[in-house]
């Protein structure tokens, strides 16, 4: 991960998956700038095939840029919290803020999650 980036990811057998822009790339979405795809497109064009699962199977998360605060908010799914530290590294110490984000459970987290 470049630093100065958004980007969305997967976590996938001990691995990030990484998709990430240059803020000049990103998209914008109120405050903030976000990396232009969703995670559904992403895992459909370039993982599908080969996990054969669909994109909320695994954990995953976006890192976002909020204009006004001038801040990164990495959003995750609570069962890879010590994981993302590799990504908080990425950027400038101060610069990233953890936020859990329902939105980013896994198959595993989502209690309502049907296989």
């Amino acid at each position: 991960m470049a630093k100065n980036q958004v980007c969305l990811f997967f976590y996938v057998q001990g691995r990030f998956l990484i998709h990430g822009c240059d803020l000049k790339e990103a998209e914008a979405y109120g405050d903030f700038l976000v990396y232009p795809d969703s995670h559904f497109e992403i895992w459909d064009r370039f993982y599908y095939d080969t996990y054969g699962v669909d994109f909320d199977y695994f954990p995953r998360g976006r890192v976002a840029y909020n204009k006004a605060e001038k801040k990164y908010y990495l959003y995750y799914d609570t069962c890879i919290e010590n994981k993302v530290q590799s990504l908080i590294d990425s950027y400038d110490s101060g610069d990233v803020l953890l936020k859990y984000d329902e939105h980013y459970q896994c198959s595993k987290c989502n209690l309502n999650y049907k296989v």
